[in-house]
């Protein structure tokens, strides 16, 4: 014969081990599940990006402000180049222009000397053409890279970016940011000691 502190005690037990039966229940299905789970798939890896210097620089064909003559690279074979990609609405691309005429207009007389080929991203020839008047820049060879073509070529990320090239076509060099016209000559003193 039951008694009646017997009966009490039932239903509490009853409380206590249903919970436990319920989280041994879901362990189980856990453990279960993750035998059967196929393996897991390797995540996708972007490639390394491409060595910054000593790389044959790519070649590429782009028109001249005038929109019929076509420049390249090889076109500078034989003498270093230095390789600038900017835009009108990058300021520190704005003041080196400058500077950059001065230095070739200084050291690139000669046909073995420096040569600079300034690249424009995206923007049109009338554009350029009256921003460079606006800034008292006329004897710069620029190029327009209107879809964008040859800084992916590059792997040019951010703006201003240069690239010194030597005689060989070689990448030597690569400046992010404002170039000043004495780091011009320092890179160029590096290309002399490195050949």
């Amino acid at each position: 014969m039951k008694t009646e502190a017997s009966k009490s005690h039932s239903p509490t037990l009853l409380f206590l081990i249903l919970p436990l039966l319920g989280i041994f229940v879901a362990l189980l299905m856990i453990f279960l599940e993750g035998r059967d789970a196929p393996a897991a798939q390797p995540t996708f890896q972007p490639a390394p990006p491409r060595t910054m210097i000593n790389f044959q620089a790519p070649d590429f064909e782009l028109p001249l402000l005038d929109g019929l003559t076509l420049v390249s690279p090889s076109d500078y074979a034989g003498r270093p180049l230095f390789l600038n990609f900017w835009a009108t609405w990058c300021a520190p691309c704005v003041r080196e222009l400058p500077a950059f005429e001065e230095f070739v207009s200084v050291h690139g007389a000669d046909e073995n000397g420096p040569a600079l080929l300034a690249i424009n991203l995206g923007e049109t020839a009338a554009e350029i053409t009256g921003f460079l008047k606006e800034l008292g820049v006329r004897n710069l060879p620029v190029a327009m890279d209107i879809n964008q073509v040859v800084k992916r070529d590059y792997g040019v990320q951010n703006l201003p970016t240069t690239f010194v090239i030597d005689g060989g076509s070689m990448v030597r060099h690569m400046k992010l940011g404002e170039m000043k016209y004495e780091e011009m000559g320092l890179y160029l003193g590096q290309l002399g000691d490195e050949s």
